[in-house]
């Protein structure tokens, strides 16, 4: 015989476990910082970690920053882990990664100051690293035998020899995300000389004759 004293009613709440997603893959260039956008659900609390040797502005947001050490320069990659910790009484976490590609930023140097005769040309020696291009501009209105060229042709104008100097930019085009980057070089003129010797003239063969040059 079974007899009913009561009835009770329970309710288990399950805690569901906590999911991570560090975001994708992606760029960033040396010089730069990088905000992360990674996400979670079902979680107590999240810690960012690197397999390299940067920082983080505050691991344990969600939207930290991540400043690239000088062993992460070297390596190229590096891979942050987000992990994210369940709530209540579980123990169990979740974590994903993601990798960031660590670009070469670029550099130009447009070479030392130099001074030209008014009637010359001047060939530019510029250098520059990591770039996908170059370009040179002035901020006067001569001419470029060949822009492109780290080490162009360049002959002043007229208003740039009345001006005495002209300001040459050497530009490096970058690599995404990096930014390009740019050096100036001063290239100053002199006049060239004049003579004139005068006109042409006759005198007697027992005088003498003062020159007009």
């Amino acid at each position: 015989v079974y007899t009913s004293l009561g009835t009770m009613v329970g309710s288990l709440s399950g805690i569901t476990s906590p999911t991570a997603d560090a975001g994708s893959d992606d760029d960033v260039c040396e010089t730069d910082s990088y905000t992360l956008s990674g996400s979670a659900t079902d979680y107590s609390s999240v810690e960012w970690t690197t397999s390299g040797d940067g920082t983080f502005d505050n691991a344990n947001i969600l939207g930290a920053t991540y400043s690239p050490g000088s062993g992460d320069l070297t390596a190229g990659t590096v891979t942050l882990t987000l992990t994210a910790y369940a709530n209540g009484t579980c123990t169990d976490h979740a974590t994903d990664d993601v990798v960031l590609t660590i670009v070469d930023a670029p550099t130009a140097n447009a070479g030392s100051d130099a001074t030209i005769c008014e009637t010359d040309s001047y060939t530019l020696s510029g250098s520059a690293t990591n770039q996908t291009s170059v370009l040179w501009s002035t901020s006067g209105t001569g001419t470029f035998d060949d822009a492109t060229l780290l080490n162009a042709t360049y002959t002043p104008s007229t208003a740039d020899i009345t001006a005495g100097s002209v300001v040459l930019t050497l530009t490096a085009n970058a690599t995404a995300p990096c930014t390009d980057a740019s050096d100036d070089m001063t290239l100053s003129f002199e006049l060239a000389p004049t003579a004139d010797a005068g006109s042409d003239a006759t005198i007697c063969e027992t005088d003498v004759y003062t020159l007009s040059g």
